[in-house]
């Protein structure tokens, strides 16, 4: 996919929160392989419908890690189930996730920890960046003290400093500005790969952006393999992969490997309650190009509710997928309306003319 969305998708989606209670069966390794698109497509129905018991389960999880937060004398153990907190809501609850990530910052400061000060500011300004408020990002980055951090702070610093100078380059219309700022996101990407460990998620969906920026789409899939091995069925990790693999069939035009990896995200996405969708919302538009915009819209406004939920407000790279679900089914409810009108005036015409016939012999058998 060349067009905006899938530069989007590749530059933000870094940051999609993939949390899951299912395992699959082992996944298809390649486009030969048959896959059964309709049978994951009822998996997603039913697990659409089951949503309220997933969403039970994650706060049951907040819930137990709030009571022991609540009664953690040790400060040190108090920010590791603050950062849990944060993880928990990450994906599920901006604000909250806002907050605790604030308080993670404060903790450290009280106990003059710049490493973690600084690792927590830079996740902050990865969670600001992934929800358009690119300012505050910035802001969080430049007090981060960086000669602080560890070798896990640098991986965060420097991956919250790539991903916002995209966005800055994505959507400034000024082109000046767009070329420094991809510029900058290409340094900050290298500086990651020079920090991260080999094998790491940084540095499998880096390598994958790499490779099919440069199209050696074989290769990509090869890194794509590698990960999909070295990650357990049902967690972060596996979903990740998946939403990665998409994007590499998609640069191959093979559109069934891309609704298929796409759907195999979404679907751990709904089980596990997270409301920053993005798999479901790009699978959706698919649907709708293919013309299966009864599906597509449900897929759209379940995504659509979810987004909402995790934020107050569609993020930028929700915008067009939404848009062109919506007009796709108003074209379409437009045209069955057209034709049910003429079919209608056909039937008609057909009816006066019998009726005109009738009129006629009984005439002349008078």
């Amino acid at each position: 996919m060349e067009k905006r969305l899938l530069n989007k998708a590749l530059r933000v989606v870094m940051g999609v929160s993939l949390f899951h209670l299912f395992t699959f069966s082992p996944l298809p390794a390649r486009a030969d392989e048959s896959i059964d698109l309709k049978a994951l497509y009822q998996q997603i129905d039913e697990a659409i419908s089951l949503s309220p018991q997933y969403v039970a389960e994650r706060e049951r999880q907040i819930t137990a890690y709030r009571d022991s937060l609540q009664a953690e004398k040790n400060a040190e153990k108090t920010i590791l189930l603050a950062e849990k907190l944060f993880q928990l809501y990450e994906p599920y609850r901006n604000d909250s996730a806002l907050y605790f990530v604030e308080y993670c910052i404060s903790l450290a400061d009280s106990l003059h920890r710049a490493d973690l000060t600084g690792r927590f500011r830079s996740l902050l300004a990865y969670q600001c960046s992934r929800t358009d408020k690119h300012a505050e990002s910035l802001e969080q980055l430049r007090l981060v003290n960086k000669s602080a951090l560890d070798k896990r702070g640098l991986v965060d610093y420097y991956h919250a400093w790539m991903h916002v100078c995209g966005e800055i380059g994505l959507y400034t219309q000024r082109e000046t500005v767009r070329q420094r700022a991809f510029k900058q996101q290409d340094l900050y990407r290298d500086s990651v790969l020079m920090v991260a460990e080999e094998g790491s998620e940084e540095w499998y969906h880096l390598e994958v952006d790499i490779l099919s920026a440069r199209k050696s789409f074989q290769d990509a899939l090869a890194i794509s393999d590698q990960w999909l091995q070295n990650v357990t069925d049902g967690t972060h990790e596996s979903a990740y992969a998946a939403f990665y693999r998409s994007m590499i069939y998609d640069r191959l035009n093979n559109h069934d490997q891309v609704c298929y990896w796409l759907g195999k995200s979404a679907l751990d996405d709904i089980k596990c309650a997270v409301m920053n969708q993005a798999s479901l919302l790009f699978l959706a538009e698919h649907l709708a190009n293919d013309g299966d915009t009864d599906r597509a819209q449900r897929y759209m406004e379940f995504a659509k509710d979810c987004n909402l939920t995790f934020a107050p407000q569609l993020r930028n790279y929700q915008v067009n997928p939404v848009v062109n679900i919506v007009e796709k089914n108003c074209h379409d409810t437009l045209t069955r309306a057209y034709w049910a009108i003429m079919i209608a005036i056909g039937v008609i015409v057909l009816l006066l003319i019998a009726l005109f016939v009738m009129c006629i012999k009984r005439k002349k058998q008078k």
